[in-house]
Parts: structure tokens; sequence; C-alpha cells
């Protein structure tokens, strides 16, 4: 098996797909709380962007800890696997229509797109600096 990292354009291209992510955020007393997410990904500004409710669990730790998160994206495929990890740090930001209209472009079809537009789940956002982020592909 070989290894490699991907390349920023490949990464790019990778971070593009409608794939669901891994979130974990430090949850005090227990484990990390993780949970799956779709992220939009800004390559000019090497941030990461994923949508929650005000009121999710994820917010609440992030509102009251340090911000502080990792982000995980992988597939396989065969005897392929690439993956993108991510540690960095979050704002809670509410939720603003560029990001809620990219997300619905990548991962919805497209006659499922009006009717969640008009009455999106999540009201919040959290806006992801990455300190640190690791790619490889084995296969």
């Amino acid at each position: 098996m070989d290894y490699r990292t991907m390349d920023d354009d490949e990464a790019a291209e990778f971070l593009a797909q409608p794939l669901v992510a891994v979130l974990a955020i430090d949850d005090p007393g227990w484990s990390p709380h993780v949970t799956p997410v779709w992220f939009h990904h800004l390559p000019d500004g090497n941030r990461f962007q994923v949508m929650t409710p005000a009121k999710s669990k994820k917010a609440r730790l992030q509102r009251t800890g340090t911000g502080e998160l990792s982000l995980s994206v992988q597939t396989a495929d065969g005897a392929t696997a690439k993956y993108l990890n991510m540690q960095g740090s979050a704002r809670l930001l509410p939720l603003s229509k560029e990001l809620l209209n990219a997300m619905v472009e990548k991962y919805l079809p497209e006659e499922f797109r009006e009717a969640y537009l008009a009455d999106p789940p999540e009201d919040s956002m959290f806006d992801i600096t990455p300190r640190r982020i690791t790619t490889g592909v084995i296969g």
C-alpha cells in the first residue's frame, strides 16, 4: 500500500464533494461530542463552515468551552482511502444566506432545495479557522 498527502488543489477538489464530515468538540467530564455534519470549505481564506441549530449540543459546547474542535472528512473507494483532518477554533455566528445556499446546492437534490430553504432547521453556523490540517491518500 502506498501513502501520500494531497496537494492544495487535490484537497480543494476533495472538499468540494458532497461528503459528510465528522465534527468533534470537547465535552468536559465526558468523551468528546462527535457528530456528522455538512460542511463548506472556503479555500480562499482556508476556512470551514458548518451549519447548526443554536440550541444544539455542539453549539452549547462551543459557547461554553474553548471553541476548539476537529473536523474529519474521509472516503474509501475500493482499495483507496482519502482523508482530511483539521484542528482549529470556531466562532458561533448567525447563519448566513450565502452559507445556507452553498450547503443546499452541495448536498440536496434540486427537487428538495426550495422546501429546505423555506424552513431550514439551522439558524447558526460555526466559522472555523484551521490551526492544523493533515491529509492522506492510502492505496
